[in-house]
C-alpha cells in the first residue's frame, strides 16, 4: 500500500451517502383491499297490530225487552182483537156478522205479522240485530188490534176521518210504547207497516174487481 494513499480508499467502492430510513413496499406494510362491508342494521320489527272487538253489549238488539212477555203481550192483544171481532160482527147485522167478525180476525193476525216484517227490514236495514221475533209480533198484535177495536167501535159515533185519525194515534201511541224506539226508527217501522197494509188492500181489491168483472163477462 502506497504511503500516500489514504486510510479510506482501502474500501474498493465509495460510501453512497446515506438517505434516510430504507423506502418500505406499501403492499407490504398496508392493506390497500377494500375492507368488508360491515352488515346493515336490521329494520326495527313492525308493531303489532291490536285488533280491538267491539263487544256486543246487551240491549243493542232493535227489539228492546221488557214490558212484559211475548206470551203476556200476545194474550192481551188477541184478547183486544176478539172484543173488536165482537163489535165488527154488532155492526154487520143479522147478514154481515160473520163476514164482518172474519174480516176483522183475519186483519188483526195478517197485519201483526206485517208489522213484524216491518222491524225485520227496518232491524236489517240500520244493520242491527232483530232481537225477539215472537215478542214483535205479539206486540203488532197489540198494536193492531187497538186500531181495529177502535175503527169497529166508534164507527156509529165519530166522522170517518176523525175516526181514522184516532185509530192511527192509539196504534201510534201503543207502538211508541211497547217498543221504545228512537223517532227515526220508529217512522221508518211504522212507515214500512203503512206501505204492507195498503199492499194487501190493493191486493184485496184488486181480486174483488176482476172477480165482478168475471161475472159480468160470464152473464
Amino acid at each position: 500500500m502506497s504511503e500516500t494513499e489514504s486510510p479510506s480508499s482501502g474500501s474498493s467502492e465509495p460510501r453512497q451517502p446515506s438517505l434516510g430510513p430504507p423506502l418500505v413496499d406499501p403492499k407490504e406494510s398496508y392493506d390497500l383491499e377494500p375492507a368488508e362491508a360491515a352488515p346493515a342494521p336490521l329494520p326495527p320489527p313492525p308493531a303489532p297490530v291490536l285488533r280491538v272487538s267491539t263487544p256486543v253489549l246487551p240491549g243493542t238488539d232493535f227489539i228492546k225487552p221488557g214490558l212484559g212477555s211475548a206470551q203476556v203481550i200476545g194474550i192481551a192483544g188477541a184478547t183486544i182483537l176478539a172484543i173488536a171481532v165482537v163489535f165488527a160482527a154488532i155492526k154487520g147485522g143479522a147478514t154481515g156478522w160473520w163476514s164482518n167478525g172474519l174480516l176483522t180476525a183475519y186483519l188483526g193476525l195478517l197485519h201483526a205479522g206485517t208489522g213484524a216484517v216491518a222491524v225485520g227490514f227496518v232491524a236489517y236495514a240500520l244493520g242491527r240485530g232483530i232481537g225477539n221475533v215472537p215478542l214483535a209480533a205479539a206486540r203488532m198484535l197489540f198494536a193492531v188490534s187497538l186500531l181495529l177495536l177502535t175503527l169497529s167501535a166508534g164507527q156509529a159515533h165519530l166522522h170517518p176521518i176523525l175516526l181514522y185519525l184516532c185509530a192511527l194515534l192509539i196504534y201510534s201511541l201503543a207502538t211508541i210504547i211497547l217498543f221504545r224506539w228512537e223517532l227515526p226508527e220508529w217512522g221508518g217501522v211504522t212507515s214500512i207497516h203503512g206501505i204492507l197494509w195498503f199492499l194487501t188492500y190493493l191486493g184485496a181489491m184488486l181480486q174483488v174487481a176482476v172477480s165482478r168483472t168475471s161475472q159480468v163477462a160470464s152473464n
